[in-house]
């Protein structure tokens, strides 16, 4: 499977009270969304309200409940957006390594990761605040098994392993320690703990060493 697949449905949209029918309909919910991740940003998720979000989004109050039946609703579509923009962004990558040669691929695909929790205010909120709905934590641990598959990918583009059924649970369990370690890096610091990301990329190295001696391309 190549990462051209779609992102993880989040399932955000079924939970709208009404499903847009027209673009103008769609440029309203769009609004709002970003009129809430603005929020989320600034002031933290119990700046969140209906009302400041149709304040900061110039829309009627009535509009955002046409179509957001609770809170949760929106930042269930915020964290929609967060997980295709890291798919979208590994997507890239996985082009990239077809026609291009890495150096130091664990610590390339490290910092671009990492990257987005440093500029994406609204998604530290999200995943530090008490935010998570069990919705979203079962469509993050379907990202979590694409992003996998990009990572596989990559390695398998950049020769450092070649394709092996076993190959999907390594590069699972490679992106499961990434992630944890990355939002623990994130999670007091709005920069990120520097000296446990170089101790994860380290680790992270040690790990791509391992599976280039595991699956050895022929």
């Amino acid at each position: 499977m190549s990462m051209s697949a779609p992102v993880t449905d989040l399932g955000w949209q079924s939970r709208l009270r009404n499903a847009p029918q027209q673009p103008r309909s769609q440029a309203k919910i769009e609004q709002a969304v970003d009129a809430a991740d603005r929020l989320l940003a600034r002031s933290g998720a119990n700046a969140v309200t209906t009302t400041r979000v149709a304040a900061e989004a110039g829309i009627a109050v009535g509009t955002i409940y046409r179509y957001f039946p609770d809170k949760e609703a929106l930042f269930d579509a915020l964290a929609a957006r967060c997980l295709a923009r890291f798919e979208s962004l590994m997507d890239g990558l996985v082009q990239q390594s077809r026609t291009e040669k890495w150096a130091d691929p664990v610590g390339m695909l490290f910092d671009v990761y990492t990257d987005l929790y440093r500029t994406d205010a609204g998604l530290r909120a999200i995943w530090f605040g008490g935010l998570l709905s069990e919705n979203l934590r079962e469509a993050d641990r379907a990202h979590k098994r694409v992003m996998a598959q990009g990572l596989r990918d990559i390695l398998i583009s950049q020769d450092i392993a070649g394709d092996a059924p076993e190959l999907a649970t390594v590069c699972h369990a490679a992106m499961l320690a990434s992630d944890a370690i990355t939002q623990e890096a994130f999670r007091n610091n709005d920069s990120g703990d520097t000296a446990l990301m170089a101790e994860a990329k380290t680790m992270l190295r040690s790990y791509v060493a391992s599976i280039n001696e595991r699956f050895t391309p022929a």
